[in-house]
Formats: C-alpha cells, structure tokens, sequence
C-alpha cells in the first residue's frame, strides 16, 4: 500500500513533464534561397556599409553580401573560426598576413578590423562553390570584388577563451 502511494505520488509529480513533452528532435532550420536573396537586397537599399548586409539563418550563421562600390574592411576573429561558402560573385580575398594599422574602433571583443586592408597574406581568386576556413586571429580582407558584389555564407563559431592575435 505504501508503495503504491509513492507511485502514485510520483506519477502525479511527472505528469506534466510527460504531457510537456515532445517526441523527436524539431525539423531543421529552413529559409528559401528567394526569401535569403529578397531580404539580401532590402537590406542592401537601406546601408552603405564597408561590412556589407547579412541575412541571419541561426545563430552564428548567416548569407552576407558585400558590395564592390564600397571601401572593405579587413578583419580578423580573435576567439573565433568563420567557414565562407560562396554563393555568387567572384573577388580576390587575402588572408593571413597582418592587418594594417590604424585599426578601426572595436565593435565586438570578437571583431578587429580596419579600413587599410592586410600587409602580406596570401591573395587568392574565389569564386561561387569555394569553400574556406579562416582559423582564429587569421586576418582577411576582400581586396576585390568582381561586378557589383560577392554574396557567401558565413558561419562563426567561437572556439577559444584565449584571444588569438597575430599582431
């Protein structure tokens, strides 16, 4: 009887737990490429800006486009790896090296830029189906943009507690 009291105590202390719950993992995050392209070019009559316009898929993940009328900042993620796949477009794109001073002001501890590009590095021609992966405190820098602009995803993730910098 004792027993059955504490079954009974516990299955009324879950029930809403289990009437809560859902079963199997939510679906995978979607977002049509018109609907990334639409918002891409909204986003793009409304700024001028040298970082260009991104789209946000999920955290960390994002389609941005940059645009060939516009001086491009340089920059580098300190605690963080970011992962290009590009979309469309073509442009040359430097990385490694070190950036060139002065550096911009900081608007993130995890963004450190400038408005003067990179000195050595490696400049090499990407184009829509590349793929790169710029490991933390790797500076980089689209020095050319093909055409009218570049459009690639981009994924960041931080991976370090301990800044790495190269400067």
């Amino acid at each position: 009887m004792k027993s059955q009291k504490y079954f009974l105590l516990t299955l009324l202390a879950i029930s809403p737990w289990l009437v809560a719950q859902n079963f199997g993992a939510p679906p995978a995050i979607y977002k049509p490429s018109q609907e990334i392209i639409a918002q891409l070019t909204e986003a793009a009559r409304n700024s001028n800006s040298a970082a260009g316009v991104s789209v946000t898929i999920s955290p960390g993940i994002s389609v941005r486009r940059r645009v060939s009328e516009v001086p491009q900042y340089a920059v580098m993620h300190p605690y963080s790896v970011e992962i290009y796949r590009i979309i469309e477009g073509s442009g040359t794109l430097v990385t490694g090296g070190l950036l060139k001073t002065p550096i911009a002001e900081q608007t993130s501890d995890d963004v450190v830029r400038t408005l003067h590009g990179v000195e050595g590095g490696l400049a090499r021609r990407v184009a829509a189906g590349d793929i790169l992966v710029l490991q933390p405190g790797t500076p980089h820098w689209f020095s050319e943009i093909d055409g009218d602009s570049i459009t690639y995803m981009e994924s960041r993730i931080r991976i370090t507690t301990a800044p790495v910098r190269y400067q």
